[in-house]
């Protein structure tokens, strides 16, 4: 991977993509990150355009993300929301099925397969647990972890554990243990370390937790999300 490129998560996962794409599955990639423009204007982006194992020109739009369970009322008609609140899960997919996935349409007629890839993880507050009731194209068997407003910190930060800050594109790190550029904090370090980056950038954190297992013969590794107290109506 090239170092120098951007470290968002975003075009960081479509390189990720890209890769497997190539060097894993061994297509014949037609165009990546393609803009489309249509009398001067520029419509929007295709993600990736192949030929598959079949032979069929495929046109995909990829995303990772990120989005936080709301237990009470919705925000912008959806409880699963950004970090950044203006996002939601359901703006996001009926973007990619209305818009993004469309756009193939207007320069070639041979598209035979489009798909909206979205990875990524669900964050529910302390004490609550899936929910019962998932949007349309949300899978049941999605990935999860915890978020808590900056005030409700303790709830997640016991003494017992180890922490660590993850900052982009650490957010995809399978294994947070296994980033040697980011040291695990005592407690009380993180919580300082956490007030210090509230106070300094008023924006969400993502941070892993670390312990033993209950018979204390593995490692068991959390991520959660810190979001300031007026998310997410900040």
């Amino acid at each position: 991977m090239d170092e120098h490129v951007s470290n968002k998560v975003g075009p960081y996962f479509e390189r990720l993509v890209l890769y497997w794409l190539k060097h894993v599955r061994g297509l014949q990639i037609i165009a990546h990150a393609l803009p489309v423009r249509e009398e001067g204007r520029t419509l929007g982006e295709i993600d990736f355009l192949f030929v598959d194992e079949r032979g069929r020109l495929t046109h995909w739009e990829v995303a990772v993300k990120f989005y936080l369970h709301l237990t009470g009322q919705p925000h912008r008609g959806s409880h699963f929301v950004g970090p950044n609140s203006r996002d939601t899960f359901e703006r996001k997919t009926q973007r990619m099925h209305d818009h993004q996935l469309l756009l193939s349409n207007r320069i070639r007629n041979d598209v035979e397969v489009r798909q909206a890839i979205v990875k990524g993880c669900l964050f529910y507050p302390p004490g609550a647990d899936k929910s019962a009731e998932l949007p349309r194209w949300m899978s049941a068997d999605h990935d999860q972890g915890r978020w808590v407003h900056h005030r409700e910190l303790q709830k997640v930060a016991d003494p017992g554990g180890e922490f660590r800050i993850l900052t982009k594109p650490h957010w995809l790190a399978v294994n947070p243990s296994d980033i040697a550029s980011a040291p695990w904090m005592d407690v009380d370090q993180f919580l300082s370390a956490v007030d210090q980056q509230s106070t300094q950038f008023d924006r969400p954190i993502f941070a892993a937790r670390r312990s033993m297992s209950n018979t204390n013969t593995a490692e068991v590794v959390e991520r959660f999300f810190i979001v300031p107290d007026e998310w997410p109506n900040n």
